[in-house]
């Protein structure tokens, strides 16, 4: 019996974090009897109660590999997968990726400039040690793998993308009679309690409300959706804020990631706060508009080279750009949902390798 445990930011039925985990274990059925898999919060408090002795494997998977919240480097995971490794224990990272730098850092990591972070020798010489003896090591996109080659790591390390990308675009459409031949744009809203670039959720949105309200003027009905229970007093706040409720729809039922993807068909286009609400918009084949709250979504947006569909959260013109790149949508769409199924097909085929290696314990 091959025991593996997976780490992730698991536990708080947030559905981004928590399908990264939920498209583990589909993957790992397949893997048949011989092969056991448990689960641990990514955070301290819960890894430190985890027996590393009682895996033969350990997977970091949601999450972050380092976490810049307040501008301070927060090693702990990297710590305890070189603890890991100090006890031949075999690790693995799967579509992991950095979150919570400041938004300066991705201008200076485009021009290939380096980044305050810790680079004490004795730091980096466990952070190589980390990934140089994983056994696969892929991560979410270009700015985390810049950030790991400025640590040193050459070597084994490619971008595999998040494991969103193995989202099941088979999945059937979830017929919508109320939108049924009307143009609609499904909007996820929420909160990341102020810790979003700029610092200002009420001001992106009223910039949002603002765009809305001139997209129903354009005949485009709106449907509001939800990942996260704690979304629901801004989808609240932002649905009091559109003036012709009679085209709008606010759904907070908390679906499944197949229930949304199928749901998202039904889309024209999809505006989204949070991160893995993109992942699903792509996967349904479906042009989305992603709001750069976090420097994670900068990262995946980047993996997939749709630059230009991203709007800052300190951006000053939010609802401008929301219209312009509407206008964009409608004249390009077939174009960018080509492009968007050849980049699924891509990740897809990275992401999933591991698993057809057996994870490596074979």
């Amino acid at each position: 019996m091959k025991n593996v445990l997976y780490i992730g930011w698991i536990g708080y039925k947030n559905l981004g974090d928590e399908l990264m985990y939920d498209l583990f274990k589909e993957q790992f059925a397949t893997l048949g009897d011989s092969f056991k898999l448990d689960c641990v919060n990514i955070e301290h408090k819960y890894l430190k109660n985890v027996r590393i002795d009682d895996f033969d494997l350990i997977v970091l998977g949601g999450g972050s590999i380092l976490n810049g919240k307040n501008n301070i480097v927060h090693p702990y995971i990297i710590e305890y997968l070189h603890q890991c490794l100090l006890l031949n224990k075999k690790i693995m990272m799967w579509g992991t990726g950095i979150d919570w730098l400041p938004k300066s850092y991705i201008q200076q990591l485009e021009n290939n400039e380096k980044i305050p972070l810790d680079s004490t020798d004795f730091w980096k010489s466990k952070v190589q040690k980390v990934f140089h003896e994983s056994v696969w090591a892929g991560v979410r996109g270009p700015l985390t793998f810049k950030i790991l080659g400025q640590y040193g790591v050459t070597d084994k390390l490619h971008i595999s993308g998040d494991s969103a990308f193995l989202l099941n675009h088979q999945v059937p459409q979830k017929i919508l009679p109320e939108i049924q031949g009307k143009k609609t744009i499904g909007v996820n809203w929420g909160t990341s309690f102020n810790n979003i670039y700029g610092q200002d959720e009420l001001k992106v949105e009223d910039q949002l409300a603002n765009a809305l309200n001139q997209l129903i003027e354009k005949d485009y009905t709106i449907y509001l959706y939800t990942v996260w229970q704690s979304d629901y007093e801004a989808m609240d706040r932002l649905y009091s804020k559109l003036n012709k409720t009679e085209n709008v729809i606010l759904d907070k039922t908390l679906y499944s990631h197949n229930e949304l993807l199928g749901i998202l068909k039904n889309f024209t286009f999809t505006i989204n706060f949070k991160l893995h609400p993109n992942y699903l918009s792509l996967a349904a084949n479906v042009p989305f508009i992603a709001l750069g709250y976090r420097f994670k979504v900068f990262d995946f947006i980047k993996s997939i080279d749709l630059e230009k569909y991203i709007i800052a959260t300190d951006d000053v013109d939010i609802d401008e750009q929301i219209l312009r790149l509407e206008e964009d949508i409608s004249v390009n769409s077939s174009t960018l949902k080509n492009k968007m199924n050849d980049v699924r097909e891509t990740y897809y085929a990275r992401i999933i390798e591991p698993f057809k290696n057996n994870l490596f314990l074979e």
